[in-house]
């Protein structure tokens, strides 16, 4: 017969008023002959956003879920002041790009909505287009899980 999936489930979040950010590189720092790597502090702060809301609005009954895993992500950001107003509705082609901000949600929900990031075999990542001055950004995730098992041809 073959393998046999089976989707067991989907757990989403939703945040209003954060600040989006890519996943940076990692940075390194020479002092005193000693050399040092740390992930910046934008990084930091927006995977924690991710990982606390995840918490708040889940939690953890699915950490130690290790089947597949399809992530979708969609997120929008408000227009710059320094943007003209009849930009909004504007398809988002600026900074940070998709990959970067997928990459940071990704991270941030290891240990946390599955066990790690290598279990994710489909990942949707949507920019929505800009939005007016003044009302904020947001981001959705949507993990959807499964589960895999063997079935022997009869004889």
């Amino acid at each position: 017969m073959g393998w046999k999936t089976e989707d067991v489930g989907c757990d989403a979040i939703y945040i209003e008023g954060i600040d989006i950010v890519g996943k940076q590189r990692a940075r390194t720092v020479r002092h005193g002959g000693i050399t040092r790597s740390y992930t910046p502090k934008k990084t930091v702060d927006f995977e924690r956003a991710i990982r606390e809301a995840w918490l708040s609005q889940v939690g953890l009954r699915r950490r130690n879920h290790t089947g597949p895993v399809h992530m979708e992500i969609k997120y929008g950001r408000e227009l710059a002041k320094s943007n003209p107003k009849f930009w909004s509705g504007r398809l988002d082609t600026g900074k940070p790009d998709a990959s970067n901000v997928t990459k940071a949600v990704e991270d941030a929900l290891n240990g946390v909505a599955y066990v790690d990031d290598s279990q994710i075999f489909l990942t949707a990542c949507e920019k929505d287009i800009r939005q007016e001055h003044g009302s904020g950004n947001y981001i959705y995730v949507s993990v959807s899980y499964y589960e895999e098992t063997y079935e022997k041809e009869q004889a």
